[in-house]
């Protein structure tokens, strides 16, 4: 490989994103409006859910426990005073769950008698169900807990949360997200404006020069890379800053697995760019091999595990979801080599399988 050509094209490539906006728009902008969106509109903490308190026993007991779910921060509750104004409101939907203190709830609980209370949530939202199900049996049992009699003198619990003890979802859905906007960034960059060669016959006349196969691979790849490498700066620290995601890794472990995923992503916008020569094609296929796979398959939002087995194995090729885990993992954890060198390795295995792939593939062009 002639390292001045390959100079040489690298500034040929330069000069065209310079002209081209394009490529800074899809660089920089696209990433800014995902954080933004999954950022600000994405979340799994649900907070102020509408909900209706029917508080059947008068008793002080049951008036505190009543005020521990008005003050939460989960629910917005409205007290009423029969339960079946309670399943009126929930008909019509303008509650989605309901809270019955029953009769003689502070009598019992005075005299060590099992005491129970009853929660109901809609269904037709089993999401929301659930969380309606999991928040309000928290507050009742923190109420408990508060109560001397409900304290046990020889036992004592103390729960800890590692890794993100604050449970905000922001947190690992960060972490997806630059995913997801490397795997995008790098594949449009590529795919598009390659594409875009292909379609005005500028790409055929540099694969009939005496230009070899791999100086003109190399040559693509380097731009795009430093344009993916500073994206991912940029939004990295948009998530550090703005959304205050926490980042326990080292610079270089993060450095490393990043580069890798963003060649693999840069080779794979190649090599659909060098199949379809069409840019409207060519970005329905970077839709398909990264937006979908990186939202569905990757665990950036569903968990692998929980899946089906065949659709797990599914998984396996596609890049997005061994980003996910190295980069969660530096995010929320810190440098887990055992993790990461996992990654690292099937990643740069794929990328080696992609660069033969598209040099197989230009040298066919060439024939």
């Amino acid at each position: 490989m002639n390292i001045g050509i390959v100079k040489a094209l690298v500034v040929k490539e330069a000069k065209q994103i310079k002209r081209d906006m394009s490529s800074v728009v899809v660089a920089f902008v696209m990433p800014l409006m995902l954080l933004f969106i999954f950022g600000y509109g994405v979340s799994f903490n649900i907070e102020n859910i509408r909900v209706d308190l029917v508080r059947q026993d008068s008793g002080k007991i049951a008036h505190d426990l009543a005020d521990s779910y008005v003050h939460s921060k989960y629910f917005n509750v409205n007290v009423v005073t029969s339960t079946q104004e309670a399943k009126g409101n929930m008909e019509s939907g303008k509650t989605q769950g309901t809270v019955i203190i029953p009769e003689c709830f502070s009598k019992n609980i005075q005299k060590g008698l099992k005491s129970e209370i009853q929660i109901v949530s809609d269904g037709t939202d089993p999401n929301t169900a659930s969380y309606i199900e999991s928040y309000a049996a928290g507050v009742f049992a923190h109420y408990l807990s508060s109560l001397k009699k409900a304290v046990s003198p020889v036992i004592n619990v103390i729960q800890r949360l590692w890794f993100n003890p604050t449970t905000e979802s922001i947190n690992f859905l960060m972490s997806g997200t630059l995913t997801m906007i490397l795997a995008i960034v790098g594949t449009f960059l590529t795919s598009l404006v390659v594409a875009k060669e292909w379609e005005k016959g500028t790409m055929e006349a540099m694969i009939a020069t005496p230009i070899s196969i791999v100086e003109i691979i190399v040559s693509k790849l380097i731009p795009y890379f430093l344009l993916s490498v500073v994206s991912f700066i940029v939004a990295l620290s948009y998530g550090i800053f703005v959304f205050k995601m926490p980042f326990e890794g080292s610079i270089f472990a993060v450095s490393l697995v990043t580069s890798i995923f963003i060649t693999v992503s840069l080779l794979i916008g190649l090599l659909i760019s060098t199949s379809a020569k069409n840019q409207f094609v060519a970005a329905m296929g970077a839709v398909l091999v990264t937006f979908m796979p990186t939202n569905m398959l990757s665990g950036f939002i569903f968990e692998i595990k929980s899946m089906p087995d065949w659709l797990q194995c599914l998984t396996l090729i596609f890049p997005a979801r061994y980003f996910v885990s190295s980069i969660r993992t530096l995010c929320l954890v810190g440098d887990v080599w055992e993790i990461i060198l996992k990654d690292v390795a099937i990643l740069l295995s794929m990328s080696l399988l992609l660069f033969m792939a598209l040099k197989k593939k230009l040298r066919k062009h060439v024939e």
